[in-house]
C-alpha cells in the first residue's frame, strides 16, 4: 500500500522512512532540544505541573504546537517547536495546555528561579 508523504510531497511504500523527514526533523529536533537546555519547557515553567527531576528522569520529545495537519508550513519553524517531557507532550496534544501559552514559552528564555 502507497501513502503520500507529507515531507518530500511524494508516494513511498507504508513504512518507508523518508530520507528527508530522517535527516532535516532530527537536526532540527536536536537544535530545539539544545535550545531549551534539554529540558521540559513546560515542567521548567511551572504552571502546568512538575513531573520527574527536570533534566533526570525526562523522556523528553519536541512538541509542534499548531499540528502538521493544520500548519505544516511551520514544520520547523522554532517558534512553533517546544521540548515536552511525555505527559505535557499528551496534555498539549489533547489540548489541555493553551497553544498560546506553547507559543510564549517557545520564544522565551527558560526560567532558572
Amino acid at each position: 500500500m502507497l501513502k503520500s508523504c507529507k515531507y518530500c510531497g511524494r508516494i513511498h511504500p507504508r513504512g518507508y522512512i523518508c530520507p528527508k523527514k530522517t535527516h532535516t526533523w532530527q537536526k532540527k529536533r536536536e537544535q530545539i532540544v539544545r535550545r531549551d537546555f534539554h529540558l521540559c519547557r513546560v515542567c521548567n515553567e511551572g504552571s502546568y505541573g512538575v513531573f520527574g527531576v527536570p533534566g533526570l528522569d525526562q523522556e523528553l520529545s519536541v512538541h509542534h504546537i499548531e499540528p502538521l495537519e493544520e500548519r505544516f508550513d511551520l514544520r520547523l519553524d522554532d517558534g512553533n517547536l517546544l521540548t515536552c517531557c511525555s505527559r505535557h507532550h499528551r496534555m498539549a496534544d489533547d489540548g489541555d495546555i493553551p497553544r498560546d501559552y506553547l507559543h510564549e514559552l517557545a520564544e522565551a528564555s527558560p526560567r532558572w528561579d
